[in-house]
């Protein structure tokens, strides 16, 4: 990769190295290395949340990784702009991706500080089930597994999740993960939906709120299958994707508490009436108990019916002390 195939661009308070030849691209597999400038919203809120993360959950030095880090633009921003991450991970299938991501490091001069730095180039369940496997070896485990894991895949994250899980600190950890297939989620793919999420969607005024809670639904369950719960912090949507920030707990009974958050919503095409309810299908009516319609009345789920945000995490995030960490 020779310097004159490159050209830098600035995003944040970072300068990075991207390939002349991606510069006007549609974003899509098919660029020399991946860079989309419409996520820069995904990775200014990611910065604010690992910040608020930082300030209420966890005040100690962070691990972090960054699982497809592709120009490793997201990583080195986290870098530059927060505070207190004492090792990072970052990795990225591509290999002229990690050759771009080494690049990017020395530009910004973050090889020469005391953060520890990991650059690789596997597959991203691979990493997590190495680093999982190199914390059992390890008397207090915990201690050493990571704090926070993002994950930002071009399509669906389902594969990686239950991997992710056993990498992730149990306890108060943070998952930052981003779905894009979001015809999936809304509805316009249902067959996708199902085997993808175990989950039917539905094409509503409000198809994005069902897709979030369908992707949360999913992650929670993969967090149970590993012993672990997750307390939706933000999820929010924007262009062409969904991320989710969650937070881990380990306890067992709080987990079988939050099985009253896994549920249905109904909706009826003809008078528009909606409504949720929890756990068990067989509750939920055949027929619109306002219009009596029963053709035009239809269901979504199993999805997440409790909050998607909590106030607190969001107060925090807004905060001007945050949002100064962050360049506009």
């Amino acid at each position: 990769m020779e310097k004159k195939d490159l050209e830098i661009i600035k995003e944040g308070s970072v300068e990075i190295y991207v390939h002349s030849a991606d510069r006007d691209l549609v974003p899509s597999k098919s660029m020399n290395v991946f860079y989309n400038k419409k996520m820069e919203l995904n990775r200014d809120i990611s910065n604010l949340a690992l910040i608020a993360y930082n300030n209420l959950y966890n005040p100690e030095n962070l691990i972090v990784i960054d699982s497809m880090a592709a120009s490793g633009i997201g990583a080195i921003r986290m870098l530059m702009e927060c505070e207190n991450i004492k090792k990072m991970y970052i990795n990225d299938l591509n290999w002229n991706a990690v050759e771009l991501i080494h690049k990017n490091i020395s530009l910004n001069k973050l090889d020469i500080n005391n953060i520890q730095i990991k650059v690789s180039n596997k597959d991203a369940n691979l990493l997590f089930s190495e680093l999982a496997q190199k914390t059992y070896s390890i008397s207090d485990s915990e201690n050493n597994k990571a704090n926070v894991i993002s994950i930002d895949p071009f399509g669906t994250p389902n594969v990686y999740l239950d991997s992710a899980f056993k990498a992730i600190q149990k306890h108060n950890g943070l998952m930052c993960i981003t779905a894009t297939d979001t015809a999936v989620l809304f509805g316009l793919r249902p067959n996708a939906c199902i085997r993808k999420y175990l989950a039917k969607p539905l094409r509503t005024e409000y198809s994005k709120e069902i897709g979030s809670r369908i992707l949360v639904n999913f992650i929670a369950r993969i967090a149970n299958v590993n012993k672990t719960g997750i307390y939706p912090l933000l999820t929010f949507y924007s262009n062409h994707f969904i991320r989710v920030f969650c937070l881990t707990f380990k306890n067992i009974k709080n987990i079988s508490k939050y099985f009253n958050d896994y549920g249905y919503i109904v909706h009826c095409y003809n008078c528009g009436y909606r409504a949720s309810f929890q756990s068990n299908i067989l509750k939920v009516p055949k027929m619109c108990p306002i219009c009596g319609e029963d053709k035009k009345f239809d269901y979504a789920g199993p999805l997440w019916i409790n909050n998607l945000h909590d106030q607190g995490f969001i107060l925090e995030l807004s905060l001007p002390t945050n949002r100064a960490s962050v360049p506009a």
